[in-house]
């Protein structure tokens, strides 16, 4: 049985991957749904606010413009302040990657030194050509 971080790599991995391979249509599909959310929010809005306040449609629009104004700004505020926060834990997880991976470089012979350095530009040269095809 896969254990539950096993199972969060493993789907970290695939969206990581998923996100490197096809990224046009990765951004293209958030875009849509990110903008038919605005949409349906903007038109909840509309009805809300025309039928509350009995106002005219310039005046809605205006009171709707605003409301989504201040929305939006709480919502980059709230995820700036959650990305300090993801930046320090990431900062310490690379700070602890780095010193494993350079104690292992340090312990290892000088053919799994030449294994991996191959194996690296191997990858690398795939990815170039794939991405170029």
């Amino acid at each position: 049985m896969i254990s539950a971080h096993n199972l969060k790599i493993i789907f970290a991995s695939v969206a990581l991957g998923t996100v490197l391979l096809i990224p046009d249509v990765v951004f293209g599909f958030v875009y849509e749904v990110l903008h038919g959310l605005y949409e349906v929010l903007e038109e909840v809005f509309d009805v809300l606010i025309e039928h509350l306040f009995d106002t005219g449609t310039h005046e809605t629009q205006i009171i709707v413009f605003y409301l989504l104004l201040a929305l939006i700004g709480y919502g980059l505020y709230r995820l700036w302040r959650l990305s300090l926060r993801w930046f320090d834990t990431i900062k310490g997880a690379w700070t602890r990657q780095k010193s494993n991976a350079r104690l292992y470089w340090q312990e290892s012979s000088w053919l799994r030194k030449t294994g991996i350095v191959a194996v690296s530009l191997t990858l690398i040269s795939f990815l170039v050509y794939w991405h170029t095809m």
